[in-house]
């Protein structure tokens, strides 16, 4: 179990989610106009502030963003939300490594955290693993 603890503080999962267009758009063009103006660090910064340092974009150079020094009470409470280089871990969108149908079907099934519980309620690494095994099979189907 000690191997799994250090490979979980290795890595922090973040959320897939983020804006996106539908296919069916009407308009486009104005719709990646405005997710382009969104996503500048500057509107980040101030959109940042109401969310509370919550859901920005999972992107490392957001990670110092004034917001995290800044929220309260106390101030600073949410300093380590980002990672940071004492963390000694890297971002990973989950589900990313796989063909984008797979990835997605990762996410919304919650296999990682499925994959914990797995752990931390005494199933073996080769249990989890055969259980995410079938549950990726499930998937391609």
């Amino acid at each position: 179990m000690k191997g799994s603890a250090n490979a979980l503080r290795a890595c922090k999962v973040t959320p897939c989610y983020f804006w996106g267009i539908w296919q069916w758009s009407q308009n486009k063009p104005a719709a990646k106009d405005l997710l382009t103006f969104l996503s500048q660090r500057d509107i980040v910064t101030k959109l940042s502030v109401p969310a509370a340092g919550y859901d920005i974009p999972p992107f490392l150079s957001m990670a110092d963003l004034p917001v995290w020094a800044e929220m309260e009470p106390p101030k600073g409470t949410v300093y380590n939300y980002p990672l940071r280089p004492h963390h000694d871990a890297e971002y990973y969108i989950v589900g990313s490594s796989a063909p984008p149908d797979v990835g997605v079907q990762i996410w919304t099934q919650s296999m990682i955290p499925g994959m914990v519980a797995r752990m931390v309620t005494g199933q073996t690494a080769k249990q989890v693993i055969d259980w995410a095994k079938g549950e990726l099979e499930g998937i391609r189907r």
